[in-house]
């Protein structure tokens, strides 16, 4: 009898839709009750999961046609957060909040950000971007308070400091938007040289694997996550990248965090996103601990990329290894590297450096002279222990790359080395 009863309320909500004529009544319909009929998903009868699929096809096609008719999104986070909620109908249930979120006026999807972070924590990983690519868009328009004392953190909008799993999800989603290159179509065949490595060509192996090839910097997967189910355009993703940075800007997580999110940032090749995040970094210049291991740890990561070692016997998925980045950002996180004491010491990372930039293929001039002062910046703070490691040919190959470089042609002694280096065995 309560199945009867189920399959009598679905067959009154079918009737409604159906007598509605204007797209008002069809809201107001929608409104009141997509939620429940989302939840008559958790259905012990087959019956009625059917009856509800078949409501859901025909308000799909009706609402598809009719882009100013909202959602009940609100409820639907409520309902989506739900922990007794069955699988079937929180999988259900975020289709129609990707549906509905972009259709809310902007006032409204600032108003609901938060919740979107909130509804986050535990999910699974696909919803997880999902939600995350609703939020980004709307950081461009969300109000911080203008002072970063403490009681204006408490009055912010995002309360983070009891989140720390969802603060580096959507850090890690903040970079890859920010590495994102403007006009970028993955699957387009690789056109570019794959960025080189101490390990050999990672862009080859992708390509000979029938994997796309990723942007510099990124993943497959990352690229796949930030193109989402619907790209944005070229205006869209620099408004996203400006909406971070505000985000950085209003001191909404820790800034050791995101010092490689400004770095990253200053090489935008859109002059407003480059210039706000060059603007941010020197105003944080006396606060940033340059040796602070968080901090040089990423800077490295971004740099080299996923680079296979030999002593780590867990490798990573293809799709997930990431790309070192272009050039164009090198030669934004040299200068930074250049501050660091510690960087000096992270060995093999400042070696790999090194020969990325004596020998990369995409190198030019002023990559080249970074990485001269950087090889300097080495030999001033390196730890004899750690110099002692490196093997003598490994040494000899970067004097030679040094002495080649740095002198002029006419320099004597310099030229002297190179010839006795010509014998070397």
């Amino acid at each position: 009898m309560a199945a009867q009863d189920e399959l009598n309320q679905l067959e009154r909500v079918f009737l409604r839709l159906g007598h509605a004529e204007t797209d008002g009544q069809l809201q107001d319909i929608i409104s009141k009750f997509l939620p429940p009929v989302l939840l008559k998903l958790s259905s012990v009868q087959e019956g009625v999961r059917k009856k509800v699929m078949e409501l859901l096809v025909h308000l799909n096609k009706r609402i598809k046609s009719r882009p100013l008719i909202q959602l009940p999104v609100e409820t639907l986070l409520v309902q989506y957060q739900d922990p007794a909620a069955a699988s079937f109908v929180t999988n259900f249930t975020i289709i129609y909040i990707k549906m509905g979120y972009p259709r809310l006026e902007v006032g409204k999807q600032c108003e609901l950000a938060p919740t979107l972070l909130t509804a986050m924590e535990g999910k699974p990983e696909p919803q997880q971007d999902s939600l995350m690519h609703l939020l980004i868009p709307s950081l461009y328009h969300m109000k911080y308070p203008k002072d970063s004392s403490n009681a204006s953190k408490m009055a912010s909008p995002f309360i983070l400091m009891e989140k720390p799993k969802t603060v580096q999800l959507l850090l890690e989603f903040m970079l890859d938007v920010l590495l994102m290159p403007y006009g970028f179509v993955l699957n387009e065949p690789p056109t570019r040289p794959a960025p080189s490595s101490p390990q050999g060509s990672s862009g080859a192996v992708a390509a000979g694997q029938g994997l796309p090839q990723p942007p510099p910097g990124m993943s497959v997967y990352a690229a796949k996550r930030v193109i989402g189910e619907a790209q944005w355009s070229p205006e869209q993703l620099e408004q996203c990248k400006l909406g971070i940075v505000k985000f950085i800007e209003a001191e909404q997580v820790p800034e050791v965090e995101t010092v490689i999110h400004l770095v990253v940032a200053s090489s935008d090749t859109r002059h407003g996103i480059a210039t706000a995040a060059d603007l941010e970094l020197k105003s944080k210049q006396s606060i940033i601990d340059w040796n602070n291991p968080l901090i040089v740890n990423k800077m490295y990561k971004v740099y080299l990329g996923d680079i296979p070692l030999k002593t780590k016997g867990v490798s990573l998925k293809r799709e997930l290894k990431h790309e070192p980045v272009s050039t164009r950002v090198k030669m934004k996180i040299l200068p930074h590297l250049l501050r660091s004491r510690l960087a000096a010491e992270c060995f093999p990372a400042n070696i790999q450096v090194v020969y990325d930039g004596l020998f990369g293929a995409n190198t030019n001039n002023k990559l080249l002279s970074l990485t001269l002062q950087f090889v300097h910046h080495i030999c001033q703070g390196a730890i004899f222990n750690q110099m002692e490691a490196l093997p003598e040919v490994q040494v000899r190959q970067v004097a030679m790359k040094y002495a080649s470089t740095v002198f002029a042609p006419d320099h004597v002694p310099s030229r002297y080395l190179l010839l006795l280096a010509a014998g070397d065995p």
